[in-house]
């Protein structure tokens, strides 16, 4: 071989290697359906749109661990005919959908709940198998929560027979997506079960033996795909570097297994810190991104959230007190992770899974998914080319909408001022946080009770309200921005421009919440009210309540509304219970 031809296969070997250096292993989108309501209507759960998208597996919601009889283990103990019936339609249901995928070039790794067991199994084994604690994060169904014992024999051999049931009922089937920190049946009427994992350190022990069995029977045994998710409640796996590497320091790695991290130390909420679990250890890892926020409208309005997860969000320059959600005071070293993009170097960042759908309860539901698709976008188009910025990555979206450079950058800017106009207006940046208070489609007024108290206590309220009020000034930037836009896509432009006049409604209004809540915080404490800015909140209230029905019935694009309830409907502690009772003392005394 000639010294030329040579140079020429280093110089092409040595491209291709650079390339494959920049390109995640794993891009998977996932979408992850309301417990107990009928599944999303999404272009996402298209497995051709996947592929075009450059996505090569997803992790679908079809509780494929649900969808077996156990005749493996013991035939015909599954003897309810309405039990078997509703299997083996779930069953084929599935097996259509995994050739559906298969078609379209995408891997399938099926999201379960671990451990879920079937009825009948409860019934026959049910003493063998049950743990003594409680079960947790079952999301109100606790009327067939089981915890099992994963130190239990029965236990262990039900859970290797159910491994062995999937793959043998989905021969085809990539591998499974395992979360054990929460458990919803409420789609499967003839399940019971709940995570096996105890709590405190003692847990550390149940992972290392369920992590050990999975990994025989799923990776080693059949080569098949296991995505460990890490999330859980609490100061444990999901969260603390020492139990992370006290679990995973004792399982030997293997190709096939790969631990599923959500990027911020707690859920996904602003005032959070990235999470130290990632980059570190012996294991392949890949990270979790959700691309409409429960807790931040569910894109119902502009939040621009892939800056943030590749990046690090803005508030991540500084010390955030993990639990507290408030700043320290100091200033983040420079060495100190903020976004995916900073672990690169420690060679454990293997994939992404976008939450292209999914997370939280109820609404707001949305009709177009503009705000959905920028995020799921830009995350997922990084992780197929690393070197990418997510600046690049934004214009590239644009370019797909067919904006001209003009209106790209106006686009731009509504993005990049909802990400600190959604932060100033849920959270604020001098007490701590309850990151909870809005979530979902709902107002949590008592959930800031603490948090106004030790407001008013380092007498803060200045700087709070002065920052709503600066959220809602972002927000009236964001909106006249939707105004000028111009989109071929006249449905893209309203549905632009709906999103933002519901954003700017939404956070005026929670301007006018904080302003209602320091006046309780007050009233409690007997400091001195003026009644008449109370009269004057409560009008403007009202007024953007109106405002924003109206918004709703004016466009077919517009997301249906929060409510004035607390989480998951209740009354009590809400925003709304909360205004009228001060209507009650202004107007009735």
């Amino acid at each position: 071989m000639s010294k030329e031809v040579c140079i020429v296969w280093f110089v092409l070997f040595s491209s291709i290697n650079l390339s494959a250096q920049h390109n995640l292993s794993f891009i998977l989108d996932m979408v992850h359906n309301n417990p107990g309501e009928k599944p999303y209507t999404t272009k996402y759960n298209n497995p051709v749109f996947l592929k075009e998208q450059g996505f090569n597996g997803a992790v679908t919601h079809w509780h494929i661990n649900c969808a077996i009889t156990y005749d493996n283990y013991k035939k015909g103990i599954i003897k309810d005919k309405e039990e078997k019936k509703w299997i083996e339609q779930r069953a084929n249901d599935i097996e259509q959908k995994i050739v559906a995928f298969h078609n379209a070039g995408i891997a399938v790794y099926p999201f379960t709940d671990f451990i879920v067991f079937p009825r009948s199994i409860w019934e026959k084994y049910g003493k063998e198998i049950a743990g003594k604690e409680k079960v947790t994060g079952t999301g109100g169904s606790d009327e067939r929560a089981r915890k099992p014992n994963i130190q239990n024999k029965r236990t262990q051999e039900l859970l290797i027979a159910q491994i062995d049931g999937i793959f043998k009922r989905f021969p085809s089937l990539d591998g499974l997506t395992l979360r054990f920190g929460e458990t919803y049946l409420h789609d499967t009427p003839f399940h019971l079960g709940g995570s096996p994992i105890r709590d405190g350190k003692i847990g550390i022990n149940d992972h290392i033996l369920l992590l050990n069995i999975l990994r025989e029977e799923i990776c080693v045994k059949r080569n098949k795909k296991l995505f460990y998710r890490t999330w859980d409640f609490g100061y444990n796996f999901h969260t603390n570097p020492e139990y992370y590497l006290a679990v995973t320091n004792q399982i030997a790695p293997h190709p096939n297994l790969i631990f599923s991290i959500k990027y911020q130390q707690d859920d996904y909420h602003r005032m959070t810190p990235f999470n130290p679990t990632l980059g570190i250890g012996n294991h392949q890892q890949i990270v979790e991104s959700q691309s409409r926020m429960e807790a931040y409208g569910k894109g119902a309005h502009p939040y621009y959230t892939a800056k943030g997860v590749i990046e690090g969000w803005p508030e991540t320059k500084y010390e955030i007190l993990f639990g507290k959600h408030c700043f320290t005071g100091k200033k983040n070293s420079d060495e100190t992770p903020r976004g995916i993009k900073d672990i690169l170097s420690t060679k454990k960042l293997q994939g992404v899974m976008t939450w292209s759908n999914g997370g939280g309860w109820q609404g707001p539901y949305i009709t177009h998914e503009i705000w959905t698709d920028l995020n799921t976008y830009v995350v997922s188009r990084w992780a197929q080319n690393t070197q990418k910025t997510e600046k690049e990555l934004f214009y590239k979206f644009t370019e797909s909408l067919g904006l001209d450079d003009w209106n790209a950058d106006l686009f731009r800017e509504i993005a990049i001022l909802s990400i600190e106009g959604v932060r100033k207006g849920h959270c604020n940046s001098y007490s701590w946080n309850d990151v909870w208070w809005t979530r979902d489609e709902f107002f949590s007024a008592a959930a800031n009770t603490d948090i106004i108290h030790d407001i008013l206590k380092k007498q803060l309220q200045e700087k709070v309200m002065a920052e709503k009020a600066e959220s809602s000034a972002i927000w009236l930037q964001i909106e006249a921005l939707s105004k000028q836009l111009n989109c071929k896509d006249t449905n893209l432009q309203e549905a632009i421009r709906v999103s933002c006049t519901y954003g700017r409604i939404k956070y005026q209004l929670i301007e006018q919440m904080w302003k209602i809540m320091m006046a309780e915080g007050c009233y409690q404490q007997n400091i001195a009210i003026n009644n008449q800015e109370i009269e004057e909140a409560i009008a403007i209230y009202d007024r953007l309540w109106k405002e924003w029905n109206l918004l709703k019935q004016s466009s077919q694009w517009c997301a249906t509304l929060y409510t004035d309830m607390a989480f998951r409907n209740q009354k009590k502690g809400s925003i709304g219970e909360l205004v009228n009772t001060w209507r009650r003392r202004i107007y009735h005394n």
